[in-house]
This record gives C-alpha cells, sequence and structure tokens, in this order.
C-alpha cells in the first residue's frame, strides 16, 4: 500500500510517512474485519483474498521465481498453481494473526495446533539442557515459537524489523501473545549466546537471503543462507534441532519437532564444522519445502539477482 502512495526512492519524508501510517490503518481493518468471523471462515477468507490480489503484485512474481528456481522440473502452469498457493498461505497466516491464542489455546477440546514430537532425547523431553531450533517460512512459522515453549524450552528468537516501524509495532504487539521472546536481528548473536548460556534455547528461520557471504547449494544452486545456527552450535555444542510446521486447514496447523542433527565430526576444523552443519541444515530444510511448496513464504529473492536472470526466471 504505501509503496503506490510514496515513491521509494523520490518519495518525501512526509508522504514516506503517510504511506506507513496507511498500510497499519489497512492492517488493523482488516484484522478488525477477520475477528468478525469464525477461525476457519477468516483464515480462508484471507486466502481467497490474496490468491486474487496478490498475483497482481511484484511479490507474486518473486514468488514464481523462487518456485522456478527451486523447482525446474516444473513447468510454468505448475509453478503458477504453486505460487497462487503461496499467496493464499500467506494471506491466511495473515487474518490468522487476529486469532492467535485460539490457535495455541492448549485447553480447547480440539486444539488448533498439534505439536508432534520425535526428539526422544532425554535431555530435550526434560528441557533440561537448551537447544538451537532452526525452522523456515512455513505453513504459519509464528507458531514455531510458542511450539518451543510448550515443550518446555523457554525461547528468544530471532526476528527481522519490518522497514515499516508501525506495522512491526502491530506484529510485534500480536506475538508477544505466543510467550517467547522476539530478538531483533542486527547484531544478535550475542544476545542469544547469553540466552543459551542463561539456559534458554534460541530460535531462527534459515531460508532468508543473507547478501555479502559465501554462497550454500540450495536447491543446487548457491545461494546467501545464514550459517547462523551452525555456528551457535559448534561454538556452543548444543543440539541444532529442526521444527517445522505444515498446514493441515484453515487455522489448523501441524508442529513437528524432530530429532537433533548430527554431530559435525570431532576432527573437523572449527570453520569446517559450521560449514559441515549448515549443509545438514539446509538438507533438512530443503526436504520441508519439496514436502509442502504452496506453504513456502517466498516473497522475497533467494538467490542471486543475476544468478536468476541467467536461468531466465527472473
Amino acid at each position: 500500500m504505501s509503496s503506490v502512495l510514496w515513491n521509494k526512492k523520490r518519495g518525501s519524508p512526509l508522504l514516506k510517512k503517510l504511506g506507513w501510517h496507511a498500510e497499519a490503518a489497512v492492517l488493523r481493518l482488516f484484522w478488525w474485519t477477520m475477528r468478525r468471523l469464525p477461525p476457519e471462515r477468516a483464515s480462508a477468507a484471507g486466502d481467497w483474498l490474496l490468491r486474487r490480489l496478490g498475483s497482481r503484485s511484484d511479490k507474486f512474481r518473486k514468488v514464481r521465481a523462487n518456485l522456478a528456481m527451486a523447482f525446474p522440473e516444473k513447468d510454468a502452469g505448475e509453478i503458477e498453481q504453486l505460487a497462487h498457493g503461496v499467496m493464499g498461505n500467506l494471506g491466511a497466516v495473515l487474518a490468522e494473526f487476529a486469532y492467535l491464542q485460539r490457535l495455541i489455546d492448549r485447553q480447547d477440546p480440539d486444539p488448533r495446533l498439534e505439536i508432534v514430537n520425535l526428539n526422544e532425547d532425554p535431555a530435550f523431553v526434560e528441557g533440561s539442557k537448551p537447544c538451537i531450533f532452526f525452522s523456515g517460512h512455513l505453513a504459519n512459522w509464528e507458531l514455531v515459537a510458542f511450539a518451543a515453549e510448550a515443550i518446555g524450552h523457554p525461547s528468544d528468537g530471532l526476528y527481522t524489523p519490518l522497514s515499516n516501524p508501525l506495522l512491526d509495532r502491530l506484529l510485534q504487539d500480536k506475538r508477544r501473545q505466543l510467550g517467547s521472546t522476539h530478538v531483533p536481528r542486527d547484531k544478535a548473536l550475542r544476545h542469544l549466546l547469553k540466552s543459551l548460556r542463561r539456559g534458554r534455547s534460541v530460535g531462527m528461520l534459515v531460508d532468508v537471503r543473507i547478501d555479502d557471504t559465501n554462497l550454500l547449494p540450495f536447491f543446487g544452486t548457491g545461494a546467501g543462507l545464514t550459517t547462523a545456527p551452525a555456528w551457535l552450535s559448534v561454538k556452543t555444542g548444543h543440539d541444532l534441532v529442526p521444527m517445522f510446521c505444515e498446514r493441515t486447514g484453515h487455522a489448523r496447523y501441524r508442529m513437528t519437532i524432530y530429532p537433533a542433527l548430527p554431530r559435525p565430526p570431532a576432527d573437523l576444523p572449527e570453520t569446517d564444522a559450521v560449514h559441515w552443519l549448515a549443509l545438514e541444515m539446509i538438507r533438512v530444510l530443503e526436504a520441508r519445502i519439496r514436502a509442502h511448496p504452496d506453504q513456502w513464504m517466498c516473497t522475497n529473492r533467494r538467490w542471486p539477482k543475476q544468478v536468476m536472470r541467467d536461468r531466465g526466471v527472473y
């Protein structure tokens, strides 16, 4: 919305602020409207709305390009269908922010969030040792923070603040309902190290583009992905634990916690151990995206721009 009201490069500060306020007002109105509907219908309405409006946006073009990079074996029609699914899932997630408390209500006889723990390590089950959770932007990724708390792992999650501070404040107000602490991404590693030393687990979404870093193979093509979770694991000795969300219906989810990744070979230097563990992390991430590509929120470019242009997808 704000990009319609002001030009990012040439717009005045006043128009920029007006755009911020317009975006925030639209989001408040959207949530107010969704609260007039039952959770399932609100989720379905958000899905329907963004499938139609989202396909006209620049974000839709980026979604198609990312999916084409990840799934070169799929034809244009399949990519288009998946892209509409991605936008629909994003619309459902936005609508479900209006019902976060209902989504995470563990006292509900028919809970909307199923938590499946496949990690049988006694220390993990008892919550006696912190760990480093990692996940991706799949289904409703916001619920990862709550699920960690629900299984006995008080945690601090990393997040990237939005460029619109008013929208960022609205989303942070909603996230506080999840019970965990959210740490801004800039200069966060020191904070996360302190959290681990205090016995708190930490969590990160790892399918985001990091510029000015060494490329790692992501769906067979080099991408700038974070190695921070692997670095923390090697540095502290704490386990790296995958946790991923999948949508099972409108306003319904399954969160699966998987066994910890294997430890790097003991004879590897620290830098090589981080790289080894990062590759393991990406392997698991790819598998979960392959399972539900239409639930992958990939609205920002994931690979270097020139690489995507050379492949003819961007």
